[in-house]
């Protein structure tokens, strides 16, 4: 009876002795899984840590870059913008004396006659210079130097070439020192009558061109 007893007790010993070493090896592989997370979490941790940094230093970098080109862009986009208002500054400038000259020289008015669409009085009219010389002589006559400069002064009036204008009418205007001229184009699409009138020792100059609806039939 002794014996069994002293068997069975030491059964039960080694028994404890089994599952105790089987304990150990079970909390020795869970301490070892858990050392292997903990090193794994630290791991990456620090990886985070070290890419936050260098994205933070490549962040800052770039916006000194950009703050530096913003310094720059604005004086170069300042002095761009000051060349382009000077620029356009000067030609409106520009246009205002040429568009001022243009108002002075061409003066366009109305008339009271039904048949003129408007009055020209252009201070840009040039002396056509004359050949004739000793006392001047207002001719009418064709092939008369006087007359051919009457119809070149005429044409320069208008500005219509030779070969496409009709002369329908040339005439003293009644004060034996001027002429008026009723023309057209030949496709009758510009009417004009043309004052002109003679300065001595110079020739003969435009002083007005009535713009006309239709040709007068006398």
């Amino acid at each position: 009876m002794e014996m069994e007893d002293q068997e069975m007790k030491s059964r039960r010993m080694k028994r404890h002795s089994d599952n105790k070493r089987k304990m150990n090896r079970i909390l020795n592989v869970l301490i070892a899984i858990v050392f292997a997370l903990i090193v794994i979490n630290v791991y990456f941790i620090v990886k985070d840590d070290g890419d936050h940094e260098v994205a933070e230093d490549t962040k800052s970098v770039q916006e000194k870059n950009d703050h530096g080109e913003h310094k720059e862009n604005p004086s170069e986009e300042k002095d761009t913008n000051d060349f382009i208002d000077d620029n356009e500054q000067n030609n409106h400038e520009e246009g205002d004396v040429e568009s001022g000259a243009d108002e002075d020289e061409i003066i366009v008015s109305a008339s009271t006659d039904a048949n003129v669409e408007k009055v020209i009085v252009n201070n840009n009219w040039k002396v056509t210079p004359t050949r004739q010389t000793g006392e001047h002589v207002s001719a009418f006559e064709e092939g008369h130097v006087d007359y051919e400069e009457k119809l070149i002064t005429i044409r320069n009036a208008v500005e219509l070439p030779e070969d496409d204008i009709i002369y329908w009418s040339v005439r003293n205007d009644g004060t034996g020192k001027g002429a008026v001229a009723v023309v057209s184009s030949k496709d009758l699409t510009e009417k004009f009558r043309v004052h002109i009138k003679w300065i001595d020792n110079s020739g003969w100059i435009p002083i007005k061109v009535e713009v006309l609806k239709q040709i007068p039939k006398n």
